[in-house]
This record gives structure tokens, sequence and C-alpha cells, in this order.
């Protein structure tokens, strides 16, 4: 009878072992695991550094140099866009986004042409109408913002975000999606957003559908300025609650039903962070729930200022 006990409690356990084994079974798509492991450690640091030679990457710095400057930086970010593109097929559409930025009186002295480096993949169902964007800002300064000159290698901020785009871009060009995917490096961050002001204003006015916008910035800090802790395990993402162009009717309904915590953006930060921790190892994605950083101005503002929201 205590034998038979034994066994009973013993086949339990192993029944209950193996259920609890399997409930932690994570299943990969082999797609998305092949895309992770083709990232290249050596090459995105290659990319910062190629990124740090141009001595200074001021949005107002020289742009007729082949080796220095603003200008030289964009047109080896758009060589490098070419360069995947011809990798992955020709699909990869490489171009500038070019506009006349207004001197404002502050940050811009006198009225200056800006170049946007985008590369776009075209989704492969024609009606999924969806584009992914993703950027990070190309121009650099140092303390004083007016200061073209002086080396401003910008490694962490932010050819860290740049590398990022770029290396998604090289990896990414050689798959097929059902949405397009826009990658874009962004000029005139450090000097009002203006960069993304004018993607954001291009993108309303031509009718684009715009579902996420995703600013890497400084993705490469391992030492944060407020805490000194090592930490290159972790990675912060940002989301807002409350949209910026809610109506009144929406409000009064998310109040009324507690959904501050529901929008697009929280649910697609609490996706990253599910997706990302899944297909990369020893990473913990921490979720934080305001549109920035306090009092931080980014990329992200123009696409949710009412005046040109998407």
């Amino acid at each position: 009878m205590i034998i038979n006990r034994l066994l009973w409690f013993t086949l339990l356990f192993f029944l209950n072992s193996a259920a609890v084994n399997a409930q932690q079974v994570i299943v990969k798509d082999a797609t998305i695991s092949k895309m992770v492991d083709d990232v290249s450690a050596t090459n995105l640091e290659n990319l910062v550094r190629k990124l740090v030679s141009f001595n200074t990457r001021h949005t107002l710095s020289d742009t007729s140099s082949k080796k220095t400057g603003i200008g030289a930086a964009r047109t080896w970010i758009k060589s490098e866009f070419e360069k995947y593109g011809k990798l992955g097929g020709g699909r990869l559409q490489v171009s500038y986004d070019a506009f006349t930025q207004k001197a404002d009186g502050k940050r811009i002295i006198t009225p200056s042409v800006l170049k946007n480096v985008v590369a776009v993949l075209p989704g492969t169902d024609p009606s999924d109408k969806r584009i992914l964007l993703v950027c990070g800002h190309y121009d650099s300064r140092v303390t004083d913002v007016m200061n073209v000159k002086d080396f401003a290698p910008g490694a962490n901020d932010d050819a860290s975000g740049v590398a990022g785009v770029l290396e998604m871009a090289r990896v990414m060009s050689k798959g097929h999606f059902r949405s397009t995917i826009m990658f874009v490096a962004m000029v005139g961050e450090e000097q009002g957003l203006y960069g993304a002001a004018n993607l954001a204003k291009r993108a309303k006015e031509e009718g684009w559908n715009v579902h996420l916008v995703m600013n890497n910035d400084m993705i490469g800090n391992s030492y944060g300025m407020e805490t000194d802790i090592k930490n290159n395990t972790m990675v912060r993402v940002f989301s807002e609650g409350v949209p910026a162009a809610e109506t009144k009717e929406e409000a009064t309904m998310r109040q009324s039903i507690g959904a501050e915590n529901d929008g697009m953006a929280r649910q697609a930060s609490r996706y990253i962070k599910e997706v990302g921790e899944r297909y990369v190892d020893n990473l913990t994605v921490k979720l934080v729930y305001r549109r920035d950083r306090f009092l931080r101005g980014e990329i992200i503002h123009p696409f949710l200022c009412k005046d040109l929201l998407l």
C-alpha cells in the first residue's frame, strides 16, 4: 500500500514537472531569430566610429567637405543605405528629405537647407497601408549649441541610435514584410527637432498611415548620468498614455473606463517588451510610462504635436 502511494505521488510529481516545463517553453519564429542573429556588434561599433570621424555633425556645420561636417556625414549615411539596398535586392528606396529651415533667431541664424536621410522598404501587401518608422538623429553638438567647428563626436548622442537604424536597415532590407518600413536618420534634433518636424508635416500633408514611430536615442549608453550605475543589459522604452489630439468625447470615454494605460503607444511598448525579451538573450526592456524623460525634447514629439499629428 505504501509502495503504491509512493509510486502514485512520484508519477504526479513527474507529470506536474512536465506540465511546468511545457509552460516555460518559449516559441520563437525562425525568421525573426535569424534577423536577430544577423545583427553584428562589430558593425555597430564600426558605424559609430565612422560617424565620430566626421569631427562634428553640427546641423549648421560644413556641407562642402567630403571628410568633415554635416554634409560629409549625410552623404556617407545615404551611401550606406544604398549599399544595403543593393545587398537586399534593390528594394530599398533611398533619398534625401530636403527642406529649407527658416531662421528662428535662436539656433538657426540664417535660412539653411537641411536633409533627413530616408530609406524606405516597401511592404509586400498592397492592402496594408501602414508605415513603421524607425529613426535616430545624426547631428551632434558641444555644450555651446551654436559652435559649428569644435570636435563634437556624438558617439552616444546619437551616433549609437543612427548605427542601430543603419544596422536594422542592413538586416531587414533582405526580408519581406507586409507593412512598409521607413528607416530615417534625422537632422536638426539639437537645433530644435527640425528634421522630425519637417517629416511629420510631410507625412500629414501626403496622408501617410504612420502606425508606429520608434526613436532610438543614446542606445549605447551603459552608464546613466543620474545614477552612474553600469547596465548594458537593459533598454528603456518610453510611451505616452493620453494622446495629444484626444477629443473631448474621447477624454470622457477614457476617464469613464479608466483607459489611461490602454492607448496604442502603451500597447506597442508592452508588445516591444514581450518580443524583445523573447528573442534577445539577457535583455530587460524597462517600460517607462512617460512620453519622454522629464523636460526633454525628442524626435518623437513633432509626431505627437496637435498641429502635425498624424
